[in-house]
């Protein structure tokens, strides 16, 4: 049975790995639990990439959502509805396999080889082209709020 194993995981880096035909992805050895587990996967807001979470961090986004005070219970309801049905659970075997919803893969144009993108308690997958058009895009911006934060 699949556990919560990738709660403890800190995902940081960039890497390249490949999608095969079959959606299928290997998470990177640096991730990886070593035992079962699950993720949830979703296509990000703005249809460019996906993003994918374990169990913790989806339970942390729909915690944040009941937090604010600025929504009624109705709309609080509407974005946790949003979130969860948006989230398709991915179970991850013991070599950090996973299959990718076809769906949200064609969304996101993910065929063969994808990056890898950690985000600290969740990561992101992106097209390849995609994500070096991201990445020039934000290259002065991060400069910036690089030299803000001292690094």
């Amino acid at each position: 049975m699949p556990s919560d194993a990738y709660n403890s995981i800190t995902f940081t880096g960039q890497f390249r790995h490949g999608v095969d035909t079959k959606n299928r992805l290997t998470i990177p050895a640096d991730w990886r639990s070593g035992e079962e587990g699950v993720l949830y996967v979703r296509i990000h807001s703005t249809g460019s990439h996906l993003t994918v979470l374990p169990p913790d961090q989806l339970r942390k986004t729909v915690a944040a959502i009941e937090a604010r005070k600025d929504k009624t219970v109705a709309e609080q309801q509407k974005l946790i509805r949003m979130v969860s049905a948006g989230a398709h659970r991915c179970c991850v075997d013991k070599q950090g396999r996973m299959v990718l919803p076809p769906e949200f893969c064609l969304k996101a144009e993910l065929q063969g080889e994808v990056m890898l993108v950690g985000g600290f308690g969740q990561f992101e997958i992106w097209n390849t082209e995609r994500w070096a058009a991201e990445q020039s895009a934000d290259e002065v911006e991060s400069r910036d709020l690089a030299n803000e934060l001292g690094l």
